[in-house]
């Protein structure tokens, strides 16, 4: 499979693509978030995807070759990639290649040829992290636009339905988290969407994005590739349960991560961690969470080399730990 030009969220449940017999790819349907395996998804979705999709077939179909326009379909990538050329998944791999495990060896590899970046952790943002809360029934209609964000800012409005944002025609919430996918960071977002007023008449809507340094950020606790990121912890640990919180004198919904041992450097040394300590607040916060929801809040909160405090509760007193985050590194060169 080219996992270039086929593009998804490998960690997903389930994503359809709509092509024609050339290989172009109208749109994209599918993914998730950390909340349910298919929150995002809904039949009337997908039916409003299909639709669109037959529609447009159908005049791409009509049109002279002259007329018809790239613009319709989403961008290819101008190389091929597949699982097996990257070096690390070809070298160390047998048996069947899962999804979760191509993005898992391709962090792993970016981290080896020394190409790994933070923005790397956070693929597929949610179209929320924009100020856009989509039709679930609809997939790319605005059912809500948070106050105050980028995209309330620049006007858009309840019911406006988003055709098209940077160079990604629009189809599918799928469509448009592919879109903040490939966006820079640090580049304007340009949103196209069409506006029908209360006559009825329609109109088209273009607008510019600005948007923070960290917008991309999401939850990654969910993620089975989480296990690849290059976050050298320096400790094996556990979320308590709540009997043992309990027993601890923690309240049954706080946050009590338990450093059962010390292993290597890393995040552990850094901050000097002691087994048995049981940390209990990290940036303020002190709300339940597992482990990977721990480790999806140090990477969302913190870059190599930031200043970080934890407090821990260390032989039944609780004490504050200092230090730097840590560098990116990880040893392993091969994906259970």
């Amino acid at each position: 499979m080219d996992v270039a030009r086929f593009e998804f969220d490998l960690d997903t449940t389930w994503t359809a693509f709509f092509i024609d017999a050339d290989r172009n790819i109208y749109s994209r349907y599918g993914g998730r978030d950390e909340s349910t395996s298919d929150g995002r998804q809904t039949k009337a979705s997908l039916l409003q995807t299909m639709r669109e999709v037959l529609e447009l077939h159908e005049q791409r179909k009509a049109a002279s070759r002259l007329l018809v326009k790239d613009a319709d379909v989403h961008p290819a990538p101008s190389a091929k990639l597949t699982p097996k050329d990257i070096p690390l998944l070809r070298d160390n791999h047998s048996g069947c290649v899962h999804c979760h495990q191509v993005r898992e060896y391709r962090l792993l590899q970016a981290f080896h040829d020394g190409e790994f970046r933070r923005d790397d952790l956070f693929p597929f943002p949610l179209p929320e992290n924009i100020g856009l809360k989509l039709d679930r029934d609809h997939g790319h209609r605005v059912s809500e636009v948070v106050e105050k964000s980028a995209a309330a800012v620049e006007g858009l409005r309840p019911g406006d339905t988003i055709v098209r944002v940077n160079d990604v025609p629009v189809h599918s919430e799928g469509d448009v988290r592919w879109a903040l996918h490939r966006a820079k960071s640090d580049q304007p977002l340009a949103i196209v969407a069409r506006r029908q007023s209360p006559s009825g008449d329609s109109s088209t809507v273009s607008t510019e994005l600005r948007l923070s340094a960290n917008w991309k950020q999401t939850e990654l606790g969910w993620r089975k590739s989480l296990r690849s990121v290059p976050l050298p912890l320096g400790f094996l640990g556990y979320a308590m349960g709540r009997e043992e919180r309990t027993a601890a004198g923690l309240k049954p919904d706080s946050l009590a991560i338990k450093v059962a041992s010390i292993r290597g450097s890393g995040l552990a040394t850094n901050l000097d961690l002691k087994k048995g300590d049981l940390i209990i607040q990290l940036d303020g916060q002190r709300g339940e969470r597992t482990l990977d929801q721990f480790k999806s809040d140090l990477l969302r909160r913190y870059a190599p080399g930031d200043k970080m405090e934890l407090r821990v509760l260390r032989d039944g007193r609780e004490v504050s730990v200092e230090g730097l985050f840590p560098k990116w590194h990880t040893n392993d060169v091969s994906v259970p």
